[in-house]
């Protein structure tokens, strides 16, 4: 698949995502709204739909000019990392979600990391047969897939009687 459309793709669908969240939001507020703990964590499930599709779509303004990519990812790697492990603390409070919290802490927080580290170091995919773009690729594939786990998570919690 061309990278300019998969990343075209990922942006598109991370967006349509947020808004969903956004949406689900201001439904249930006891999701986000109530507490100063509940917004905090539906803002740091929002960061990991806004993070991929804000890196999905930077990757297209350049393509041809790997700095600008590199650098962005790299940020954005280390943004996500932070707020991933935040978000799995955050996480730990929701009755029975410790798995969950703790997969989204170090599953999210290391795939974070893994991207900053393949965009800060560019002969690292030297031995592969992917690219860098392609390797970020699987990436973000992972982090939404546990992104959405995660909205799932908080979503779900049971409305309080």
């Amino acid at each position: 698949m061309d990278l300019s459309a998969f990343y075209g793709v990922v942006s598109g669908i991370n967006f349509t995502l947020l808004g969903l969240w956004w949406v689900a939001v201001r439904e249930r507020p006891e999701v986000g709204v109530g507490t100063a703990a509940g917004r905090r964590m539906a803002y740091l499930v929002a960061l990991q739909f806004l993070i991929p599709g804000t890196m999905a779509l930077l990757s297209q303004v350049a393509p041809d000019e790997p700095g600008l990519w590199r650098a962005s990812f790299t940020i954005a790697g280390v943004a996500g990392a932070y707020g991933s492990v935040l978000l799995g603390r955050s996480l730990t409070r929701v009755p029975g979600q410790a798995l969950v919290a703790g997969l989204i802490r170090w599953g999210s927080g290391l795939l974070y990391a893994a991207v900053a580290v393949f965009a800060a170091i560019p002969g690292l995919t030297a031995g592969l047969t992917l690219s860098a773009l392609q390797v970020e690729a699987v990436l973000l594939c992972l982090l939404v897939f546990l992104g959405v786990h995660a909205a799932w998570v908080v979503a779900m919690v049971p409305k309080e009687t």
